[in-house]
């Protein structure tokens, strides 16, 4: 029987992977912000959304198109809290958001942090179809 087993990373290696996840991507000609929470732990999603709000907070009001990857991350409360606060301080900058990634019961999260921002964020099925409509005008 194979046992799986679990590494914790140091902060500071947190923090040198955290701006690979956060990153500018093109399609159709439109720059699109890729925020890759996909497969993260509570340290590695607070540091990329720090990471992302540094970079969306550089940016003109109202500019920036974002889609974020939860693939395959699990969520508490102390997740939840940390994008709570991430979709609300970016709310200013952001023009258009996509989410791709959410399953199961990560859908009762995502309902959540919704209201709690009171923004609507459209889940995709795919990233081709997000960022589809990320860039449409």
């Amino acid at each position: 029987m194979a046992s799986a087993t679990t590494y914790e990373l140091q902060a500071g290696t947190i923090d040198a992977i955290a701006p690979g996840r956060v990153r500018f991507i093109e399609h159709q000609g439109r720059r699109v912000l890729f925020v890759n929470y996909s497969h993260c732990d509570v340290a590695m999603l607070k540091a990329v959304a720090e990471e992302g709000h540094r970079v969306i907070a550089r940016e003109q009001p109202n500019s920036v198109l974002t889609l974020n990857d939860v693939t395959g991350t699990n969520f508490d409360k102390e997740s939840v809290a940390v994008l709570q606060a991430m979709v609300a301080g970016n709310a200013p900058y952001v023009r258009r958001a996509a989410v791709i990634g959410i399953s199961g019961l990560q859908r009762l999260i995502y309902e959540g942090v919704q209201a709690f921002s009171r923004r609507r964020i459209p889940l995709f099925e795919s990233r081709q179809q997000a960022l589809d409509w990320l860039v449409q005008e």
